[in-house]
């Protein structure tokens, strides 16, 4: 059966989530906090709209008729600043959180948010799940698990939320391997003994459609099989095509944010998910 779903922000993800609604027959809303970018959403989405999460005078009319909800909101920058995830985890989930609160509708609502495996951090390579504690020595992970618990306090007798907490990603467009490959040789100043949860593109499609239908609550990992250290990985990628290795360091820079953990995929898996992609050694890997 058809539903009218809600992109809250179409990035990477987002948009990639709307194309696949809408070839499933779904009316699809989709956001921007760009001008620039309207034009574009025509193609991905039915109604394309300017939202800014936070701002007093957005108009959140178009969250009344909505089914479904994704919110793919994430900082514009690649690495961490502060200011930058104060603004979207800090302001813009709690204030998009509100807006769903108050709606008008009065339709059952799923909500699917779009979180990190990173909130796990510095687990020493353990084997870690949904019951794990955060790892909230870092203002990053802090702010990420405070986004979470604000989107979960949506659940009630019309509301079912959900978090998603997703590896890296890599996928068309975010081609990984190649990237890993192109330092072959070289020495990259982190530490090669770090285990990173990752995820392709095509999985988190299929896990928020999964989530969708299957009105999940609570949270959820939502990361590749197989988990390597970043040596491993690299060491697996580079030989394939007769590369020389990269050079990792075998200690962590001051001040950087770490992540090693051994991240399980077995709650989700549980409820009938499986991946489509095992690892990023999969020949699909990058397509």
């Amino acid at each position: 059966m058809s539903g009218r779903f809600g992109i809250i922000g179409c990035g990477y993800v987002g948009s990639a989530v709307a194309v696949h609604l809408r070839r499933l027959g779904h009316e699809v809303v989709g956001t921007t906090t760009s001008p620039g970018r309207l034009g574009e959403l025509c193609d991905v989405v039915d109604h394309p709209r300017i939202y800014s999460a936070g701002d007093p005078m957005a108009d959140v009319s178009f969250l009344d008729r909505l089914d479904g909800v994704l919110i793919a909101m994430a900082p514009t920058t690649a690495t961490f600043e502060e200011d930058q995830y104060q603004k979207v985890y800090g302001q813009s989930v709690p204030a998009l959180v509100d807006a769903l609160r108050h709606r008008s509708g009065q339709n059952p609502l799923h909500v699917s948010y779009l979180s990190s495996a990173g909130v796990y951090g510095d687990q020493s390579g353990a084997i870690c799940n949904e019951l794990t504690p955060p790892d909230c020595s870092s203002s990053a992970n802090a702010l990420l698990a405070s986004a979470e618990s604000a989107v979960l306090a949506l659940n009630d007798a019309s509301t079912q939320a959900c978090v998603l907490r997703l590896g890296g990603i890599y996928g068309p467009g975010k081609d990984i391997p190649s990237f890993i490959r192109s330092a072959a040789g070289q020495s990259v100043r982190k530490n090669g003994n770090h285990i990173n949860a990752w995820v392709h593109l095509q999985d988190i499609i299929r896990g928020v459609e999964f989530a969708l239908y299957k009105r999940l609550q609570g949270i959820y990992n939502l990361v590749d099989d197989l988990q390597f250290t970043r040596r491993q990985l690299s060491n697996a990628l580079c030989d394939d095509y007769g590369l020389p290795p990269v050079i990792w360091d075998n200690h962590d820079r001051p001040d950087a944010r770490i992540f090693n953990a051994r991240v399980s995929n077995g709650k989700l898996k549980g409820l009938g998910f499986n991946p489509s992609v095992c690892s990023m050694l999969d020949p699909v890997a990058a397509v």
